[in-house]
């Protein structure tokens, strides 16, 4: 049966070309998606100073005991430092012939180092030093070798290689749905193209079991041979993609590329797979109609939607509402996209599997316009979509998926960060910003408050911490927001309103927090609360406040100097200052610039340079989303077109039998174009339609209007590519395919 397929494999060249593109393409996003995957689960970080060292000692960057995923631990934000006194430890062990201590940033607190350097004797093996080395080691301190040693120089490595890997993970699961149903569309259209020679093989003795073998080893030789040459383009837009993060800061500089055989092989089996799949379901009628029926049956459409559609059109339509559900009633604020993007992927995709249905409904609503403004054209271009509803479903629902992704996922997006930015603005109560790269004078920030045009003046530091006693979990798992301020400017300089205590008792080791988080905690002021800090170390502190604060505030605030102590720079860089009531900022600026004159390296700014900061922070954040739109789009666009090439290609015998009734080879091309601006329309409202189910429920949560944010350009650029992917798809093929003859192509084989 195999060699029957791959003789007549010249007479259908383009049909498997159009099936090799769908598997190769599919296979090489999952291979670059597996390479990020891999590049981030390594952390590989090529050692600099650190080269000569075979074991590298350091404190280790993960916070172990947050509470949540064992296999998923938070990043601890600063550096974790460890005890200098360790490297005489470790130079008395046998096997070490020298050790050497390092400082990498700032000021490490005395008595402590950013890591130890341990070179072994000749021919002790490293993995048996490094052994020797970790049954000294205490908790909080772990050895690197080989190119994990970087991480020690590079502090922001692990947190970095924790959102690679998040990212690519969202890639690889977004990418694995919308690669699999563009494989099995297109092989499902291959198959289906095929059924003349399908029935013809049943009418002539061939069994079911035959034809279901060869459908299934012709279509596991093309994705064999489609999934390997991918390996070398996959690899490449991999290693393009984390460029680009890197350009943007989102991997850090000095994170290395990784892809070995294991995200490979798995992408080629997910690729193989999604074929097989798609080859084996739409051959499966095919191969069940009896020998009698086959023939008779070979032009004649199925029902509107087979049972192979209706259970993944169910569960995608099911999870899609389901993740709307959690997104409106369970999650809030900038995590809403963790939710909301999956809920856009499996509603455009459950919409896209029933286009069987939707393309019945499309051509009864569009009919009468058409026919109307169309005449015979449009009369001739509906008979076709309403007598080939498979043919027409096969290309609707790749347009559905590519309008719905494109403007569901950007419109996500934009929605989520303009309620950021207005929350963020909201509570950003500071009218000016005193900088500097060094420390500040001690007294500068008190000058600053008697100043009779200041209501308030503070010094600002953050970090990120946890809270271990009492028993407490934080958002997503990832720690609290921590908040250094002076305690005399704090109430000016913060949007929280004290409830009980006061903010100027913030001294020492002492804490403010919500009073709903106090509730939940079971502490009132004067309790003790133990913090986890962002280097690794604990701290005792007293609550001296309790607050409320607008929705989206979650810090908690200590004095600067209390938590600068915890951070990598061990000082604060600015100092946040609020006018007094009717001050003009002109006249703020000018007086703190007077104040700060006579120190070097100090800056006065307006509160506009922390929005634009944010602004910054979130495009950064956000190239990520949108790399990911283009990929999953592009990849829907390729389905877009090499469906209806493939479906425009073997229609030339339709072509040259209609022109040998009377048609011009004009009216020919106007009528694919009508078709084309069906298919266009058709799933641009399709589309659209899919995905307000999520997108008006976001924007009302969000922004309280029904209307997401974002430019309409998104939708209008959106919808024009697609218009114009679909006519150019469309009439390009059909020009070709009515070059020749009619008699010629009358007699082409389909």
């Amino acid at each position: 049966m195999l060699q029957l397929a791959l003789r007549t494999l010249r007479y259908r060249a383009g049909l498997f070309v159009a099936a090799f593109l769908a598997v190769f393409f599919a296979a090489a996003i999952m291979m670059a998606c597996g390479g990020l995957i891999e590049t981030g689960t390594r952390t590989a970080v090529p050692p600099q100073r650190l080269a000569s060292a075979d074991v590298v000692v350091a404190g280790d960057q993960e916070y172990h005991d947050a509470g949540g995923d064992s296999d998923e631990p938070p990043i601890l934000p600063e550096r974790v430092h460890i005890d200098a006194g360790l490297a005489d430890t470790i130079a008395a062990l046998p096997g070490v012939r020298e050790t050497e201590s390092f400082v990498f940033e700032g000021a490490p607190p005395p008595g402590t180092v950013d890591a130890i350097g341990v070179l072994a004797e000749p021919g002790v093996a490293v993995s048996e030093l490094q052994e020797r080395i970790d049954a000294n080691l205490a908790a909080g301190t772990v050895t690197l070798v080989g190119d994990e040693r970087g991480q020690a120089e590079l502090r922001e490595a692990k947190a970095s290689g924790v959102t690679v890997m998040a990212l690519a993970g969202v890639f690889t699961a977004f990418a694995i749905l919308v690669s699999v149903f563009g494989v099995a569309s297109m092989l499902g259209l291959s198959v289906a193209q095929r059924r003349r020679d399908l029935a013809l093989l049943r009418a002539v003795g061939a069994t079911p079991r035959h034809l279901r073998r060869l459908i299934s080893r012709e279509t596991l030789l093309l994705a064999v041979v489609a999934t390997a040459l991918a390996y070398f383009p996959g690899r490449f837009l991999g290693e393009f993609v984390f460029d680009r993060l890197t350009e943007r800061g989102i991997a850090a500089a000095g994170l290395a590329f990784r892809q070995g055989w294991i995200p490979t092989v798995a992408a080629m089996a997910m690729a193989i797979l999604a074929a097989l799949a798609g080859a084996v379901g739409a051959g499966r009628r095919a191969s069940r109609v009896k020998p009698a029926q086959a023939l008779a049956e070979v032009s004649a459409e199925g029902g509107p939607i087979g049972r192979g559609r209706v259970l993944p059109a169910v569960i995608a339509l099911a999870g899609g509402i389901a993740m709307t559900i959690v997104t409106i009633a369970v999650v809030s604020g900038p995590l809403t996209p963790a939710t909301a993007a999956p809920a856009v992927i499996l509603l455009a995709i459950g919409f896209a599997v029933l286009a069987p249905v939707l393309t019945k409904v499309t051509t009864f609503a569009v009919q009468w316009p058409v026919r109307a403004l169309g005449g015979v054209t449009g009369q001739l271009a509906v008979l076709n979509a309403r007598g080939h509803g498979g043919r027409t479903a096969a290309v609707l629902g790749p347009v559905i998926l590519l309008t719905a992704v494109s403007t569901g996922m950007l419109y996500v997006q934009t929605t989520n960060d303009e309620a950021d930015r207005r929350a963020f603005a909201g509570n950003l109560v500071a009218d000016a910003v005193v900088s500097t790269q060094d420390r500040f004078d001690p007294d500068l920030v008190h000058r600053i408050n008697d100043l009779p045009n200041v209501a308030g003046a503070s010094e600002y530091v953050d970090s990120v911490g946890f809270i271990e006693q009492p028993a407490d979990s934080s958002p997503s798992n990832e720690g609290w927001t921590l908040q250094g301020v002076t305690a005399e400017g704090a109430d000016a300089t913060t949007p929280v309103q004290v409830t009980t205590g006061r903010l100027a008792d913030l001294h020492g080791d002492t804490i403010a927090i919500g009073d709903e988080h106090a509730k939940t905690l079971g502490v009132d002021v004067g309790s003790t609360i133990t913090l986890r800090m962002g280097d690794n170390t604990t701290l005792d502190v007293r609550v001296a406040a309790l607050f409320t604060a607008p929705d989206g505030y979650d810090s908690l605030l200590l004095p600067a100097d209390t938590l600068a102590a915890h951070t990598t720079e061990a000082h604060a860089t600015r100092i946040l200052v609020k006018a007094g009531e009717g001050t003009d900022p002109g006249r703020l600026t000018a007086d703190l610039t007077e104040v700060t004159s006579a120190e070097d390296g100090l800056t006065v700014t307006g509160r506009d340079v922390l929005l634009q900061e944010f602004n910054e922070q979130k495009t950064t954040a956000n190239f990520a989303i949108y790399l990911m739109v283009v990929m999953i789009a592009g990849y829907a666009a390729i389905t877009v077109v090499n469906t209806l090439v493939s479906s425009m290609t073997a229609r030339r015998r339709e072509f040259g039998l209609q022109r040998l009734a009377g048609s011009t080879r004009g009216q020919v091309l106007r009528m694919a174009a009508v078709e084309a601006a069906i298919l266009a329309f058709g799933g641009i409202a399709l589309g659209t339609a899919a995905v307000l189910g999520i997108l008006v429920p976001v924007s009302l949560k969000r922004l309280g209007s029904v209307l997401p944010a974002g430019s309409p350009w998104i939708y209008a650029s959106t919808a024009a590519l697609t218009v114009l992917l679909t006519l150019a798809a469309t009439l390009l093929p059909a020009w070709r395919a009515t070059r020749g003859r009619p008699a010629e192509a009358a007699l082409a084989v389909e």
